[in-house]
């Protein structure tokens, strides 16, 4: 028995040019378990969403595209209360006459695309969608030439992206490894995520999501508690005032920091060091 929905291309698209384009976000998302005869391409023009295929789960940001074979399950998520936007291309392959290429096609469930793909690509995805809403004459060949310039490209980018694939995931987790060290050694600094996103090459959405899943907790939790930390020590082992801790620790407003430590201790600054903890 099936888990997932099957979609047929002709339930929803013309039997003749079976194409279609559409621009789901986080309210017209579909977020059931499906899949569909169809070949499917979707690229992220704002925010950010999770793909879900193959029991995995991919955070999908501005930039990124992903293509769906025929029959393959899957579906999205919202991610977190993050606002979004895609661009949804479905088409049979005899649009573009390449069902040898296409009927053995693999599954990219997330690629990045470069900024001059990501350049190329929105123009062929404004031009699609001209020649669609007009339906001028020859309309549908010079559709099947972008969509064709778009899989060359989705190809290109597949290819570029496997060649160094070790290498490049060393060094993302390297940087990202070298923020949290930053982190650890700076806390006494004013740190935010769009700075510390940037030291690990990383965008503030997807640094956010990989620091939860490799840190088991949100940055801003993470950095707190290390503020926490040191504030404890110089609380036992220095003459320091309250005022001066708060200060030393980066929390830089005694009212919010005597809230968070109350908060992670269940006592005062002023108590924990009176009692003696």
């Amino acid at each position: 028995m099936s888990t997932h929905d099957i979609y047929y291309y002709k339930d929803f698209m013309e039997i003749d040019f079976p194409f279609k384009l559409a621009f789901p976000n986080e309210e017209t998302l579909n977020r059931v378990n499906h899949a569909h005869e169809h070949f499917q391409i979707c690229y992220l023009t704002r925010g950010a969403c999770i793909h879900h295929v193959n029991r995995e789960a991919y955070l999908m940001t501005k930039g990124d595209m992903l293509a769906i074979p025929p029959f393959v399950p899957h579906r999205f998520e919202r991610y977190q209360e993050e606002r979004f936007e895609m661009v949804q291309i479905d088409f049979m392959p005899l649009v573009v006459d390449q069902d040898e290429i296409l009927r053995d096609a693999p599954l990219f469930p997330k690629l990045r695309l470069s900024a001059k793909s990501q350049s190329s690509v929105e123009q062929l995805i404004a031009s699609m969608k001209e020649e669609h809403r007009k339906k001028e004459d020859g309309y549908k060949l010079l559709i099947k030439a972008d969509l064709i310039r778009m899989l060359v490209t989705l190809f290109r980018e597949k290819s570029n992206d496997e060649q160094p694939e070790g290498a490049s995931a060393f060094r993302n987790r390297e940087l990202f490894f070298a923020a949290v060290q930053y982190i650890e050694t700076h806390y006494a600094m004013q740190l935010n995520l769009e700075e510390m996103s940037q030291r690990a090459a990383m965008s503030p959405t997807y640094f956010s999501y990989m620091f939860k899943v490799l840190m088991g907790q949100p940055f801003i939790q993470y950095v707190n508690d290390i503020r926490i930390r040191k504030a404890l020590d110089l609380l036992r082992m220095s003459d320091l005032s309250v005022m001066e801790i708060c200060f030393e620790t980066g929390f830089n407003n005694v009212s919010h920091f005597t809230r968070m430590f109350k908060k992670a201790t269940g006592v005062s600054p002023l108590k924990y060091r009176k009692q003696g903890y």
